[in-house]
């Protein structure tokens, strides 16, 4: 696993942070918020490329693609993969962005507005496409396997890990890099704050709370995560270090507003037991629930719902927390989310939800501090305004 995020830069760091319930949510120092609601943001303060590439590869990169190859540098490092001539081919990149590099995308339509088509920086055009991040992966390590990023909003790393898992099952690659990135840049922070989508939404203080009964919307975030997929018996045979299994996948559709969740739940509920039955096992056999809630008071409740559905009538209920009072919340967080459910499992360890302080919903929460827990079984949630849900089923590699 390779990973860049506010809550640290590196596995060691981030997973330190995590568990000591430090978060990255701070004032956002990028740019300026005076004019606005809200102030704050999970900046990734501590990221610079340099202590990860020559000036010569990241300079001509957008920031989204900076983090993306980071992360990745630091993913085959930790796997100790090795990127040769016969091995390129059979070793894929599938990456998901929520919006790819709004920054250079913004800078480059502006100049055009400004001063027409000679005025746009033509070195800025390249990094305007979402799937910009997943080629300079590709280029930076000389990768030709499959290629292919997913745009597809707050499930956008949770669609390129089951899709990577597709392609795996299918022996259309030997290995995958899998992750997702996203950016917090001034025109994205802007648009979610003209939605009204952003923390503070009512009278409470700004800040993220999922599952609090204080919650009043999202903090953004930014980062990258990046797994290396492949086979257990490939894995073995090189001597990886194994953190764990992706066991099984589904997804659905809530037939919602683009800008809403499904608050019945009932897609999101069939999300879970459809990946629960792909794997072959009960809900009583899960031990932990990574949750997607994200302190909007519509996704907490409708999750909280669901889980309470799904594993209600069984005799004992999974632990729950959610990694986005750490991280800020952003589209490609999920694959961070997957390293740190990993990690969970490895330790046995699970961390607090970092601002959860008065839970409104009767879950088995982790507050305040790490839960000791051995972890077989493990479900990352993840779910998206506009209906999309996708849950992933992770197995201890023990």
């Amino acid at each position: 696993m390779g990973i860049i995020s506010a809550c640290g830069i590196g596995k060691e760091a981030f997973w330190k942070n995590c568990l000591e319930g430090r978060s990255g949510i701070d004032s956002i120092q990028s740019f300026d918020t005076s004019a606005y609601r809200s102030h704050l943001g999970a900046e990734a303060r501590d990221f610079n490329p340099k202590d990860f590439m020559p000036s010569l590869k990241y300079r001509r990169m957008s920031r989204v693609s900076r983090l993306a190859v980071a992360a990745s540098i630091e993913a085959i490092k930790d796997a100790a993969l090795t990127v040769s001539p016969q091995s390129a081919p059979s070793i894929g990149v599938v990456l998901g962005t929520g919006y790819g590099s709004t920054a250079q995308t913004d800078e480059f339509f502006v100049g055009m507005l400004k001063e027409g088509p000679e005025g746009a920086n033509p070195s800025l055009f390249p990094d305007t496409v979402p799937n910009a991040p997943a080629s300079q992966v590709s280029i930076y390590h000389g990768l030709q396997g499959p290629n292919t990023t997913f745009s597809h909003n707050e499930v956008s790393g949770e669609q390129a890990l089951a899709y990577a898992f597709r392609l795996l099952r299918e022996d259309r690659a030997q290995a995958i890099l899998a992750g997702s990135v996203d950016e917090m840049s001034f025109v994205l922070f802007h648009s979610f704050s003209a939605l009204r989508a952003l923390s503070p939404r009512n009278k409470h203080e700004e800040g993220m709370r999922p599952f609090d009964r204080k919650r009043n919307g999202r903090v953004l975030g930014e980062g990258a995560g990046i797994l290396v997929l492949e086979k257990e018996s490939r894995a073995k045979e090189r001597g990886a270090k194994i953190y764990g299994s992706l066991a099984a996948t589904a997804s659905t559709g809530s037939p919602v507003g683009i800008s809403r969740y499904e608050g019945g739940a009932e897609q999101i509920a069939r999300a879970m037991e459809k990946t629960l039955r792909q794997a072959g096992i009960s809900p009583d056999e899960v031990d932990y629930v990574s949750a997607a809630a994200n302190s909007t008071r519509e996704l907490d409740r409708a999750e909280a719902k669901a889980i309470q559905e799904v594993f209600g009538g069984g005799n004992r209920f999974p632990v729950v927390s959610s990694l986005k009072g750490h991280t800020g919340d952003f589209c490609g967080c999920g694959t961070l989310r997957a390293a740190a459910l990993l990690l969970s499992m490895g330790g046995g360890k699970i961390p607090p939800t970092a601002g959860l302080k008065d839970p409104e919903f009767d879950l088995d929460h982790v507050l305040d501090r790490p839960r000791d827990k051995k972890i077989q079984y493990a479900l990352l949630n993840g779910f998206s305004f506009g209906g999309s849900n996708v849950c992933l089923l992770f197995k201890n590699k023990i």
